[in-house]
């Protein structure tokens, strides 16, 4: 009789270990949090997923007005930290106002081809020369910080792929590093012909939005010119 009994408790703490594991995995069954947040976060992690889950495909996120930054910027990973991906930004949300529903970047795991393979992240991006107060902004309770090279304030979330150092964190050890055969943020881009903050491709200010409602993005700008730079 005991022998039963430890074999069917086994059986069901293997049973509990796949079920756990499997929630664990993958893409998350939906955004939280971190410890502290509250409903009020959650909620807006919520519907920032929905608001974008269109964009599972990089080609609607083009067609939203979203635009890769491959040849200006690359693929963004970092060897001790994690991968990152391929930015696609939004020409008009580049300016001092952030909207939970509308980030100025969809970030993009590559696959091993090079080719956008899956959405992971949203990144919020504000100008540098566009923000003018001393406290930097903050959206889900969390402040935006200085890009290490860019001039940008930043924020990632990530609301499609689990991410074992943290929701807000800039790199995730569960996203593929950067495929051979791509060029690399820092390594090979940005030339420096547009590496500074007065270059052609750097940010300029735009004026705060008068709207805190999820706008319309503008129609796709010319793929390939990556006006604005992101992470």
């Amino acid at each position: 009789m005991a022998v039963r009994h430890l074999r069917g408790a086994l059986a069901a703490f293997a049973v509990l270990t796949l079920v756990l594991g499997g929630c664990a995995a993958g893409t998350p069954s939906g955004p939280h949090s971190p410890p502290g947040g509250g409903a009020e976060v959650d909620g807006q992690l919520k519907a920032a997923r929905a608001a974008t889950e269109r964009f599972a495909d990089h080609v609607a996120a083009e067609g939203a007005g979203y635009a890769s930054t491959l040849t200006t910027l690359g693929c963004f990973h970092d060897p001790g930290k994690g991968g990152m991906g391929l930015h696609y930004v939004a020409d008009k949300l580049m300016d001092a106002t952030l909207t939970t529903t509308a980030p100025e970047a969809l970030v993009y795991e590559l696959d091993p081809a090079g080719a956008p393979a899956r959405l992971v992240a949203h990144e919020y991006i504000v100008p540098v020369e566009a923000w003018s107060s001393d406290v930097p902004p903050m959206l889900f309770g969390q402040h935006l910080h200085r890009h290490a090279t860019l001039p940008l304030w930043v924020l990632h979330v990530w609301l499609y792929r689990d991410n074992p150092s943290g929701l807000f964190a800039d790199f995730n050890p569960d996203v593929a590093q950067c495929p051979a055969g791509v060029p690399v943020f820092g390594v090979d881009l940005p030339k420096p012909a547009t590496a500074s903050a007065s270059s052609p491709g750097a940010p300029k200010p735009r004026p705060r939005r008068s709207s805190a409602a999820s706008p319309t993005p503008s129609p796709a700008p010319d793929h390939g010119t990556g006006r604005w730079p992101a992470r």
